[in-house]
């Protein structure tokens, strides 16, 4: 009985993983054309345990995933969902699993859970909402090891013929401890609670394909920080 069970069902998976694929290769060719791009970017926080006035940087990318964020002032800029990267998710590097099929925004849409191969820094796993008329990834959510969790937001705007963030909305959900004081026997407990909060990225100015040097990022490879959401450059 359970043979015909699997017989039966194994079409459906398979049909549906070949469908995971197809619409990260429907991603990656539509971005095949973008080598690089510059872009003024203002950040603001929104953050229960940060406070910080906008910030105004300008973010540099190649591909496939070299990124530069420069600003006057020293910037926390979220290295995971803060800027666009069509190169990140390439098929070889996850196990995709279908999700669902669903209407988001007026038109069709997927979900897909994306899991490293191969551990990256923290991240245990992506699911994204892929609008699969426009081929454009509008959300996408971030689990990492360490109990970090964020929802990432796109609009998109037309530059230079291609369709590039016009703003990214980050809703951050992470584990902070916070002291409750000596309990009997000097016993210090804590307890863990969740901070939440948002980061709001907005592009103008692009500059795409403008031919940068590799040289460009070299000088702030080892400042941005590979271990966390959060990137710092000055």
């Amino acid at each position: 009985m359970l043979f015909w069970v699997l017989l039966l069902l194994s079409p459906q998976w398979t049909l549906a993983q070949e469908d995971a694929f197809r619409y990260l290769d429907s991603i990656e060719r539509k971005y095949a054309g973008l080598r690089d791009y510059i872009a003024e970017v203002t950040v603001h926080f929104d953050i229960e345990t940060f406070k910080a006035p906008d910030m105004q940087a300008k973010l540099y990318y190649k591909v496939p995933d070299k990124m530069k964020v420069e600003s006057k002032r020293v910037l926390f800029f979220p290295r995971e969902g803060g800027f666009f990267n069509p190169s990140l998710f390439k098929k070889d590097d996850f196990e995709i699993k279908f999700l669902e099929r669903f209407t988001y925004d007026g038109g069709k849409a997927v979900k897909l859970k994306l899991t490293p191969k191969k551990i990256k820094r923290t991240i245990q796993e992506f699911v994204l909402t892929i609008d699969t008329d426009r081929n454009v990834i509008r959300e996408m959510d971030v689990t990492q090891f360490d109990g970090r969790a964020m929802k990432v937001l796109i609009e998109y705007g037309k530059f230079d013929s291609f369709e590039l963030p016009a703003r990214i909305l980050l809703k951050l959900n992470i584990p902070s401890f916070e002291s409750e004081g000596v309990k009997e026997f000097d016993q210090l407990i804590q307890k863990p609670k969740r901070v939440t909060g948002t980061i709001e990225i907005t592009y103008s100015n692009y500059k795409v394909n403008s031919g940068l040097s590799d040289k460009i990022f070299k000088e702030t490879e080892s400042s941005i920080s590979g271990g966390s959401p959060e990137g710092k450059s000055r």
